[in-house]
């Protein structure tokens, strides 16, 4: 018997890569290995496994955490020191709700509040409603992350007012509080404003912000339209630094040096269901801004990005959206291993309603897991050294660069998409996407595979009745009339904080800042869901179901014992589940005579047949006759994709087409109920 020392001092053999690929092919039993190698919508050819060999030629393998180009992260250390901020965005139907809601999450895990004013839920307006937000909360010992949107001047000038009011120091004041205005005009096709006059603003802030409010940064890059529009990683990293390249550009032109804008901007990046090509994606944007960064002539401090992430919206679903839990814990676990610095978890019922008390705690609950259980903030960059890994990195921040150069060929970003270059990029990959998940190629449990359709609905939140005052305030022409004074001399905000002590309105700022201010119009980026398509269909059954009391039905004719048509007949009950369908199942009839009768006796337009190739030849033609002399009018189709010459026989003996792996699920389904007398709101 072996001693156990000298067991402990054994080691397997090293197999090479030919004796793997020996032993893979065995296992495929003959079929090529090529049949494992899959394709991203990057167009990259993903190998079924990565080697040193594939990390040999890539220089910034021998980095080190938290140095230049910065790829392994901005800190040394990781997040052993500081962890990544908890930065749940909250909405409410009220500003008193919002700061109930502010102080309950922020007492049970938040490190950050998060708003973003587009979607608060309630418009704030005055000094008035951001007294009423933030009263009771100790500002100076939480960041802040506000997403203005367009433009930021407005709360920033109402929270300045605010702050001095309260006498809490301004320069106390930690995290974002920014504007994008190009991402604003990508989801909206126009501005209420010129890119000049927004661009004015940026500078005015950033500037103002570098004396008053020095840890504050004031630029948001937004990746999110693109990638809730359907693009690929390749393409968010591109959009997202030739945005970033014109804020730099405009700040510089307008007296800004590189680093104190560089140092005032905060990416944030939407996290996709793609595990690895996420975590890749948030490395390579590190090393090409280094590398952005560094050609501008900017410091290490410049160099580093700031990367705020939240989990997909796209990924999200309206049905089975308990699912969404586990595509949010997935979404975010890729975001703090790709080394985030904060990090919005959506809440499940994203895509139904605005999120409630148990939703937003499940939410928070899944980041404080992962930091505080799976203990992510004691390893620094966990995928650092992954050949997969680290070869994606290589090949997303190759092919981001490229394409970035595509657009800074053309001008800048602004002119990419009044030409509608990034549109129609966007588009390609759009259609992909759209085309797979209609094919079910893409798969999305609960909406177009495993559907439920008998899951209870979430339980709508009750509208509230006290949402504040229902209309705005009226205009003071005086108050623009100043307005537009101080913002023609380019003393934005110095202006505006003034004004607000005034009791001036967010109305009364947009007015005086979009007057003699040409907005700007493009063709807007679709923002969808993959998940809408499927959600049509269901939500069009229960329509009908409503109003004529059944769904939309199927009714299966399955061919001999059930170990015959099962595999085929679960295939079926699924494809038509996905879009709402009552399926009529059966445990298979021996003879065709007995089909046709078994047929005859449910009450249905149409018939799917399950069986065996086998059972088919004979069986079909006769099926088919039978209950076309009884109805002609019924619609009988075949489950499984045959022979050309023998669909050629089963369309003559009067099938009426053929259902099967390679069907357009979405498309057929559409068909069937059109067919049916469905409503559905193409």
């Amino acid at each position: 018997m072996t001693d156990i020392s000298a067991m402990k001092n054994e080691a397997f053999p090293l197999p090479t890569y030919e004796e793997w690929q020996q032993e893979v092919e065995k296992s495929l039993k003959g079929k090529p290995i090529e049949k494992l190698y899959s394709t991203t919508y990057e167009n990259f050819r993903i190998k079924p496994i990565y080697t040193r060999k594939d990390i040999e030629s890539l220089e910034h393998i021998e980095q080190y955490p938290g140095f230049p180009g910065y790829v392994r992260g901005i800190e040394a250390n990781g997040y052993i020191r500081e962890p990544w901020a908890v930065s749940q965005e909250l909405s409410a139907n009220s500003a008193k709700e919002w700061n109930e809601m502010v102080k309950h999450d922020l007492e049970r895990g938040q490190t950050e509040i998060h708003l973003v004013l587009e979607r608060l839920g309630f418009s704030v307006t005055s000094l008035h409603d951001v007294e009423e937000m933030f009263s009771g909360i100790s500002l100076q010992d939480y960041s802040l992350r506000i997403d203005a949107g367009e433009s930021s001047l407005s709360f920033l000038s109402l929270l300045a007012a605010y702050l001095q009011k309260q006498q809490i120091p301004l320069e106390r004041m930690r995290g974002t509080i920014g504007m994008d205005p190009l991402a604003s005009l990508v989801t909206k096709g126009k501005s209420s404003a010129s890119l000049t006059t927004l661009y004015d603003v940026m500078a005015d802030i950033t500037t103002w912000t570098k004396e008053h409010m020095p840890n504050v940064k004031t630029i948001i890059v937004h990746s999110e339209p693109y990638h809730n529009g359907g693009a690929n990683a390749v393409q968010e990293l591109a959009f997202a630094f030739a945005t970033a390249v014109e804020y730099l550009n405009e700040c510089l032109n307008r007296g800004l040096t590189i680093d104190e804008a560089a140092q005032r901007i905060s990416f944030s990046f939407a996290i996709g269901a793609n595990f690895f090509m996420e975590i890749a994606k948030l490395r390579a944007a590190r090393l090409v801004w280094t590398n952005i960064v560094q050609a501008f002539g900017g410091n290490e401090e410049s160099q580093k990005m700031w990367i705020h992430a939240r989990t997909s919206h796209f990924t999200k679903t309206v049905y089975d959206p308990y699912v969404n839990m586990l595509r949010a814990t997935t979404e975010a676990f890729a975001a703090t291993v790709g080394g985030v610095n904060s990090l919005h978890v959506s809440p499940f019922d994203e895509a139904i309603q605005q999120a409630d008390e148990f939703s937003r705690r499940i939410a928070r609950n899944t980041q404080l897991i992962l930091l505080e259980e799976s203990h992510l903030g004691k390893v620094i960059d966990p995928a650092g050294g992954s050949y997969y890994v680290e070869s994606l990195t290589a090949q997303l921040a190759e092919e981001a660069w490229k394409l970035f150069q595509q657009i800074e060929a053309k001008g800048s970003m602004m002119k990419a998409l009044e030409e509608g270059f990034v549109q129609a990029e966007v588009k390609k990959v759009a259609e992909l996407r759209k085309k797979n998940v209609k094919m079910r190629k893409e798969k999305m449990v609960g909406t177009n595979f495993y559907a439920n359709l008998a899951e209870s609905p979430v339980q709508r939140q009750k509208a509230d009745e006290h949402t504040g005052p229902s209309s705005e305030p009226p205009l003071k022409e005086e108050n623009v009339e100043q307005l537009k004074a101080g913002f023609s001399e380019r003393k934005f905000v110095q202006t505006a904080i003034s004004m607000v002590a005034c009791r001036a309105t967010v109305q009364e700022m947009e007015k005086a800042l979009a007057e003699d201010s040409p907005s700007v119009q493009i063709e807007p980026i679709q923002q969808w869901r993959l998940a809408e398509p499927f959600e049509k269909l269901r939500k069009a059954s229960e329509a009908h179901l409503e109003k004529q009391g059944s769904r939309p039905k199927v009714a299966l004719i399955n061919l001999g014992a059930i170990p015959k048509h099962k595999a085929r007949a679960d295939f079926i009950t699924g494809f038509f589940e996905a879009g709402g369908f009552e399926v009529v199942k059966n445990n298979g009839y021996i003879s065709a005579e007995e089909a046709v009768q078994g047929a005859l006796s449910v009450e249905g337009t149409h018939y799917i047949i399950c069986g065996s190739d086998e059972s088919y030849v004979d069986t079909v033609p006769t099926i088919a006759a039978e209950l076309k002399k009884a109805n002609p009018h019924l619609k009988l189709y075949v489950a499984g994709k045959q022979a050309p010459e023998v669909e050629e026989a089963f369309v003559k003996a009067g099938i009426d087409g053929f259902i099967h792996i390679g069907s357009n699920c979405y498309e057929t389904l559409a068909e069937f109920m059109k067919d049916m007398g469905v409503a559905l709101d193409e």
